[in-house]
């Protein structure tokens, strides 16, 4: 077993084959069961487009269920895009788990990026927070130096000897959907083994005759029928160019910074004029931005999404890519936009994981990649200098980044490279100040190298809508392309400007700098600079010594009381209250292996 979960009772499991969605209708349903339906793999969007009866039956099934049930559905991304909207309407949205799936998966095809992934959502009849166990998933370890892939360095004392708490993102798992869910269901059974649910139900429809794969090509979403249906936000040219052909006679665009609203320097661009669109808008998640209002009534933000969004589509060159990046609901809403305007290309799962605000980790961020017409074949899949393969060429999984460990690995010229696929694992955020300038969100540079390389050919133009201070120009730059970036705050078209700037001049925009950035990337509050006359280790691990004396997490008094260190320490060196007693919540953990078998929870409050 992969995973430890607290408190569980484990969930048996039934499995019942679905061969007509009508069975749904006599189904028997309890307050007791969790529900787990089984889909095909390989269904592709065209077919979900066309599967609006079966959606409706199972929606017909969950307002059925009980208000206490939870709903589990296993499918492709295009498919979880297309049913979710339906079964909003009468369940609660949770979770979409981006589950590893074996390489043999789906089908690759040649020019495109393999899928390694499939989507699990996870929805319940009731409001508000998900109710499941705390679960853990086990270290992974280093194929090289054998420690933790994770480097935690000296915070080791305030994590659990088993493992991490689970993410959305499941790549400790891996299994083929199309023969076996055991994997899947097996964590299902722990992490819902809590009252009232005894078991979990699994709705097999992978021989459902209403879900059998549809032969008819699809039309294409630009044609003129499409077009005169929707005049209003998006008007595309009835003659489309060969995805494969450029036109020697357009004018290029020249690279440059626009400071401005995102829509008015859209709607200043010809139509089809640039190569590769990329958007990283505002999550309307109440985040501090420099003159954005980033907490919008949700129909008003997503009004204004859909016209920018129209407007990349009407500026993209055919056969070319659209790539924009949200949480996974906001991005279910853009693809409801998108798949009526381009071809849907991809579901990039950028597994990052984020500021921890609940008991499963958000890690999945979605790249959703859409084209105009025809999607040409990706370039970076073609034969092509060695400068930009090695943007495409992850880190093997599990290889962990400790300088000793990268050092003998190239002394050795050992293999630790993996195969690119739609899950990447491998980049990770900005978090040390010293890399970051004066924005709260700044996508590591590595991510946009990556997606210029697949997605452009030197000498293209990339837009970024929502630049801020100028990573994907930048990039873009370094790369030799061309680049359109806007921006609507002068603070961050400034500084953006100020990096070009630097890089002009032969230096490195994004290396170390000196000063620390006002603008934070998290809630956490950051302290000031100061001289620790003890370590933060020492002080927590002697609250630990305190809570297993008293029994229990010790109050500010006691631990003024019990203390060998002056209460000021522990006011002065860390943030609140819940830092200070980290180390006391939990076991502590080793960077190398441990026998799992031998581990006892030693300590827990």
């Amino acid at each position: 077993m992969s995973h430890q979960s607290e408190e569980c009772k484990r969930l048996e499991n039934n499995i019942v084959q679905i061969a007509d969605l009508h069975q749904l209708n006599d189904f028997e349903v309890d307050s007791s069961s969790v529900y787990l339906f089984h889909f095909p793999m390989g269904r592709t969007d065209f077919e979900a487009s066309r599967s609006q009866e079966a959606y409706q039956l199972i929606y017909n099934f969950c307002l059925r269920l009980h208000k206490d049930a939870t709903v589990s559905i296993l499918t492709t991304p295009p498919e979880a895009a297309r049913l979710l909207p339906i079964l909003e309407k009468c369940l609660e949205f949770k979770l979409w788990v981006a589950v590893k799936t074996t390489p043999h998966t789906y089908v690759n095809q040649k020019g495109k990026l393999p899928e390694r992934h499939a989507a699990l959502l996870i929805l319940t009849r009731y409001s508000g927070t998900l109710r499941h166990t705390k679960t853990r998933v086990k270290y992974t370890y280093c194929p090289s130096c054998k420690k933790t892939t994770k480097d935690y360095g000296g915070k080791k004392h305030t994590y659990h000897e088993y493992g991490t708490l689970i993410s959305d993102v499941w790549r400790d798992i891996e299994c083929n959907p199309c023969e076996d869910i055991e994997p899947i269901s097996d964590l299902l059974q722990d992490l819902f083994g809590l009252e009232p649910y005894k078991l979990l139900q699994i709705l097999d429809l992978r021989t459902c005759k209403d879900l059998l794969p549809v032969t008819e090509l699809p039309p294409r979403p630009n044609e003129t029928s499409l077009i005169k249906e929707q005049p209003t936000l998006f008007q595309m040219s009835q003659t489309l160019l060969s995805p494969h052909l450029a036109n020697a006679n357009e004018p290029k665009l020249e690279s440059r910074l626009l400071n401005m609203d995102c829509l008015e320097g859209l709607r200043s661009l010809p139509t089809e004029s640039v190569d590769f669109c990329f958007a990283d808008p505002p999550y309307n998640l109440q985040k501090k931005y420099s003159h954005w209002n980033d907490s919008m009534e949700t129909i008003e933000y997503f009004a204004w999404c859909d016209q920018w969004l129209s407007e990349l589509a009407r500026i993209l060159k055919p056969g070319k890519t659209l790539a924009v990046m949200n949480i996974p609901l906001w991005s279910v809403r853009y693809y409801q936009h998108l798949c009526s305007r381009l071809n849907f290309q991809a579901w990039i799962v950028w597994d990052a994981i984020s500021f921890p605000v609940r008991q499963i980790m958000p890690s999945h961020y979605p790249i959703l990649c859409f084209s105009k017409g025809e999607a040409r074949a990706l370039p970076g899949l073609q034969p092509k200098n060695s400068t930009e393969a090695e943007y495409l060429a992850p880190l093997g999984e599990f290889y962990c980044l400790r300088e000793s460990c990268l050092s003998q690995r190239q002394r050795l010229k050992a293999s630790d490279r993996g195969e690119l696929s739609d899950l990447w694992y491998d980049i990770h955020r900005l978090k040390h100040n010293s890399y970051r300038v004066d924005h709260p969100c700044q996508l590591p540079p590595m991510l946009m190298r990556r997606l210029f390389t697949l997605f452009t050919l030197p000498g293209e133009v990339i837009l970024d809508c929502f630049n801020g201070a100028g990573t994907s120009t930048l990039v873009a730059q370094e790369m030799g392309r061309g680049f359109i970036g806007i921006e609507l705050s002068l603070q961050y078209h400034t500084i953006a400007q100020q990096r070009h700037e630097e890089l002009q001049q032969g230096k490195n925009p994004f290396g170390k700098r000196e000063v620390v950035p006002d603008a934070k990337n998290s809630r956490v509050e950051r302290l000031p600079k100061q001289h620790y006359m003890v370590s933060k280790k020492i002080l927590q691990l002697d609250v630990k010594r305190i809570a297993q004396e008293i029994g229990r997490l010790p109050t500010r008094e006691e631990v003024k009381t019990l203390s060998k260190y002056p209460i000021e320490y522990f006011d002065n060196y860390f943030i609140g209250w819940g830092e200070v007693c980290a180390a006391a919540r939990t076991t502590g953990m080793s960077d190398l292996p441990v026998d799992q078998a031998d581990i006892q929870l030693k300590f827990q409050m």
